[in-house]
């Protein structure tokens, strides 16, 4: 009976164990969190057969183990595989957003025929923790598979057969192809929303409406300067040099553009925006991609009583959940005076087509 031990019962980890545990009901699945709490609610809810209390002697035992932690957690965890007596052929995946720092690993690993592929799924939700794993959480989402050593294709090939009942689309790329991608994609953008998050603070000294208008659009375009800073902390160290080159093109950028702005040439000034504009519009719509998509829907609706309760009625009529509500008092460059959250792109599609029968509703 193959044996697969799981490190760390988060979302993702829970989620791809719960998925494995149903596809897969072979497999004996032994789990770990450095919070024990979360072990024994995955025994509870089935989607392990064993709590593990010590790391070393599961991983003894393991023929693959999946390190859904921390990305500097799931080095250090690797790094203990090369003192520890595994398995011939052990294979090691994790779910981290960088691969660099655990790719110079790979080498070392295959001395002692254990073979690492990195793993990536691109997938979440606003909820956390095992209790909120889910079979369908990377459905259609990408999942980037990352090895450097020619010797490790046979495992990539188990990895990703083991893991396509997920549905998920799978990306094969280097460990260095991938830190750039999410870098330019998923990393960078963090950095800058922060950034925009301080400079508004900075200006609520000059007017105390700054974080009362910024309740709007600017809250919306910033929201992912709500992630967790200690993961962030360490996406940014083990990213740096890419980080580095990629905010000196921003800056490089930022010079130019206000060259232009100072210039003041209203052609030039459009072709900034409009350029902009074209190729955003362009962006895949439906896939999901590096950063978590929100499958929001902004409603119009009139200020009278019992608007909001015919609304949420439509939607229920229809048995369509809605993660989140609220009512926009900043309206600017958004149709609709409502904003609903949903779980996925089809959801907000039927909520559409519900709402859409209604003259009451601009959407």
């Amino acid at each position: 009976m193959q044996r697969i031990f799981i490190v760390g019962l988060g979302l993702i980890g829970g989620s791809l164990i719960q998925n494995i545990k149903f596809h897969h009901p072979h497999i004996h699945i032994t789990g770990f969190d450095c919070f024990d709490k979360f072990s024994e609610i995955a025994y509870s809810m089935g989607i392990i057969d064993e709590v593990a209390h010590d790391f070393d002697s599961a991983a003894s035992e393991a023929d693959l183990i999946i390190l859904a932690t921390p990305v500097q957690q799931s080095i250090e965890y690797s790094k203990r595989l090369l003192n520890i007596d595994t398995k011939p052929g052990l294979i090691v995946t994790d779910t981290g957003s960088t691969k660099l720092g655990l790719s110079t690993l790979e080498s070392k690993l295959l001395n002692k025929d254990v073979h690492l592929i990195g793993g990536h799924p691109m997938a979440g939700s606003h909820k956390s923790g095992v209790v909120n794993a889910k079979k369908h959480l990377f459905e259609n989402a990408y999942y980037v598979l990352i090895y450097d050593q020619v010797e490790n294709e046979a495992a990539h090939s188990e990895v990703k057969h083991l893991l396509e009942p997920t549905k998920a689309k799978f990306i094969k790329m280097s460990a260095k192809e991938h830190d750039y991608v999410t870098g330019v994609v998923s990393h960078f953008p963090h950095i800058i929303a922060s950034s925009l998050i301080h400079m508004n603070e900075e200006n609520t000294q000059v007017s105390e409406y700054v974080k009362t208008l910024a309740a709007g659009g600017f809250r919306d375009i910033t929201r992912i300067a709500s992630s967790n800073a200690d993961m962030w902390r360490d996406i940014t160290l083990e990213n740096k040099d890419h980080l580095v080159t990629l905010m000196n093109n921003w800056i490089e950028q930022m010079e130019q553009t206000k060259e232009v702005i100072e210039e003041g040439n209203p052609s030039l000034i459009r072709d900034f925006f409009q350029s902009a504009k074209e190729y955003r519009d362009n962006l895949p719509v439906k896939e999901q991609g590096a950063l978590t998509s929100t499958f929001d829907l902004y409603v119009d609706i009139p200020d009278k009583p019992g608007m909001i309760s015919e609304v949420t009625r439509i939607l229920g009529q229809q048995h369509i959940s809605i993660t989140n509500i609220r009512i926009l008092e900043i309206r600017e460059d958004i149709m609709g005076a409502l904003r609903l959250s949903f779980k996925s792109n089809n959801d907000r599609d039927r909520a559409i087509e519900a709402l859409n029968t209604f003259d009451t509703y601009t959407l």
